[in-house]
């Protein structure tokens, strides 16, 4: 296994910070392409990035075989819970 690791490395202000101050992932060694940007995404969501900015900056998010519509049902199951 391979870990992706995000730390803050600077000592401004993260002493007050309550939030993640590093964030870890263990990922197989022989990922694919898709796969990183998975995980990549996943590390963007687990720092706060809002949904936008992700699809701004990942651009499609549908991965294999899925369809967008798909994709789309299981955002909105997930994220229905959540919203006020």
């Amino acid at each position: 296994m391979a870990e992706l690791i995000f730390r803050y490395t600077e000592d401004n202000g993260t002493e007050l910070n309550r939030e993640a101050n590093e964030v870890k992932l263990s990922v197989p060694n022989d990922m694919n392409i898709d796969e990183f940007k998975v995980v990549c995404v996943r590390l963007a969501q687990s720092l706060g990035y809002q949904q936008k900015s992700i699809e701004t900056g990942f651009g499609d998010l549908v991965y294999g075989k899925e369809s967008a519509d798909d994709l789309n049902e299981l955002i909105k199951e997930i994220t229905k819970h959540n919203v006020k």
